[in-house]
């Protein structure tokens, strides 16, 4: 792709990432985001013949913003409880300052069909979700606590973060992860 064209495309998927994370897929409009991304309609269907294509492509965007921070919290050396709670606060710090991240988590809840309906950006579930498996692999699960179930909490969390009062979830995570460890983790031996 050339270079003004690939600017156009990337302008594209930034301004439709803006408008789906604002207005969700159904309120979202094709005029608004030529207009936003400083680009005619004409160039807008060259890129993306449809919304559907248009959403597919911010999608894929979130996806790649979320890749590479599920790919550090497994590879890293830390504990599993440890690299989860980073991987929880990572995935909440993203969500709130990455525009994509957002959009594809809302087109994820309400989003053109092809979308999983209900369910995070994929990728970090499945990641959340192994992460659980090592704990409780290794004994830093409170007994009785199952993995799915922890993951599906995690899952709300992240996602409940969206709607903190105060308007920074990042700010609280720490706190708010501190409790749900207590919850989740297995009780210190004696000693």
């Amino acid at each position: 792709m050339q270079d003004r064209a690939a600017r156009t495309h990337d302008a594209l998927i930034h301004a439709a990432a803006v408008e789906f994370d604002t207005r969700g897929y159904e309120g979202a409009s094709l005029s608004r985001i030529s207009k936003r991304a400083a680009t005619s309609m004409g160039a807008l269907t060259f890129h993306f013949g449809t919304k559907g294509e248009l959403a597919e492509a911010v999608r894929a965007a979130g996806r790649d913003a979320v890749a590479p921070v599920v790919r550090g919290a497994l590879t890293a050396p830390a504990a599993p409880l440890e690299a989860l709670a980073d991987l929880t606060v990572a995935l909440v710090r993203l969500l709130e300052h990455d525009v994509a991240t957002r959009a594809a988590a809302r087109l994820e809840r309400d989003g053109p069909p092809g979308g999983q309906g209900t369910r995070p950006v994929p990728g970090w579930a499945d990641g959340v979700r192994l992460l659980l498996e090592r704990a409780a692999a290794a004994g830093d699960l409170r007994p009785g606590v199952p993995p799915d179930t922890a993951a599906l909490l995690l899952t709300w969390l992240v996602e409940g973060s969206r709607v903190d009062p105060g308007g920074d979830a990042g700010g609280h995570v720490d706190q708010v992860w501190d409790l749900v460890l207590h919850g989740l983790g297995a009780d210190p031996p004696p000693g």
